[in-house]
């Protein structure tokens, strides 16, 4: 009699019924996972730019504008968009043929979402910005609990959201949870 190596197809049925409930369970944490980590990579794309462009902003003593562009050549109000960074040389808040580009970011993670900002961040010679703001990033199914924030202040400082009161949640600048709506 000859030794048949192999499985039973109730074996085989049970390890397919097992590695399905399996999947059931981790499945919903894997995407979460996943979720965050798409926020997390925006808000370090977007803490980047603004960070060069305040850093150049104070090296070169010039105006550096950071804002979302569709073609590179001139200045969107859509931040899901590209963004550039480039010399604003007359402080005009748009780039002109002969303000070079500096440097450049990514569009937004498709199925994020970003809110709190609708013009171009304008850096003068001393790393100050017009405007105190919270710019929250959400993941796609909206959750307060997956989102992130950069925060800037007038002086130019940027901040990645904290969740300081350990609720889940990161906050804003005021304190006040995130939110995605």
């Amino acid at each position: 009699m000859r030794n048949v190596r192999g499985l039973t197809l109730i074996e085989l049925m049970t390890t397919v019924a097992i590695l399905a409930i399996l999947m059931t369970i981790g499945a919903p944490g894997i995407q979460r996972i996943l979720q965050q980590n798409s926020v997390t990579a925006d808000i370090n794309n977007l803490s980047a730019a603004a960070r060069f462009a305040r850093f150049t902003a104070i090296d070169e003593e010039v105006e550096v504008t950071l804002c979302p562009t569709a073609d590179f050549s001139q200045c969107t109000a859509d931040w899901q968009q590209n963004k550039m960074v480039f010399v604003d040389s007359n402080a005009n808040g748009s780039r002109d043929a002969n303000e070079p580009v500096l440097s450049t970011a990514d569009a937004v993670s498709k199925g994020n979402s970003i809110a709190g900002i609708s013009s171009a961040l304008l850096f003068s010679a001393h790393g100050g910005i017009d405007q105190a703001l919270t710019v929250t990033v959400c993941p796609s199914g909206g959750s307060a609990k997956d989102a992130s924030a950069l925060i800037t202040s007038l002086y130019g400082r940027i901040a990645v959201a904290i969740d300081s009161d350990n609720n889940d949640i990161k906050e804003s600048s005021s304190g006040a949870d995130l939110s995605c709506s």
